[in-house]
């Protein structure tokens, strides 16, 4: 998948998740890379609109994984908290990497270890206050 987008605003990020989300399916690992407020959420959010998920959408920050049963399983985990490999490999993400869903990791440059060699990995970066580059390599 090829990204290369420029997000004015909320909406064009939601709008771009909702749109690429058909493109997914379950097995793919999705890492989300970008500073704070670069919109990672809002892709997601986006995403599970797109996958007709009608329930709120909240960062994982806290919770570290939320779950949602769209129209495909998605699993939504955030690394920003926890960066301490043994404890994720006792939450056991090797299993939860190999689940029948899209699995979706916010921070996930801080872990990558951790993670798959054929993650897809999408890029946030700040432009200016309300303007995003987003982007695959």
């Amino acid at each position: 998948m090829e990204i290369d987008f420029t997000s004015k605003n909320y909406q064009d990020t939601f709008d771009l998740g909702s749109k690429i989300s058909n493109k997914l399916k379950s097995g793919d690992v999705i890492g989300l890379i970008g500073d704070l407020a670069a919109g990672k959420t809002s892709f997601v959010k986006g995403i599970l609109n797109g996958l007709s998920y009608k329930h709120d959408v909240t960062s994982p920050t806290f919770t570290l994984i939320n779950e949602y049963h769209a129209r495909i399983k998605v699993v939504h985990i955030d690394f920003y908290r926890e960066t301490n490999i043994e404890r994720w490999y006792n939450i056991g993400i090797q299993e939860i990497l190999n689940e029948d869903a899209i699995i979706i990791i916010e921070w996930a440059d801080l872990l990558l270890d951790l993670l798959p060699e054929d993650i897809i990995k999408i890029y946030f970066n700040h432009i200016s206050e309300d303007c995003r580059k987003i982007y695959t390599k």
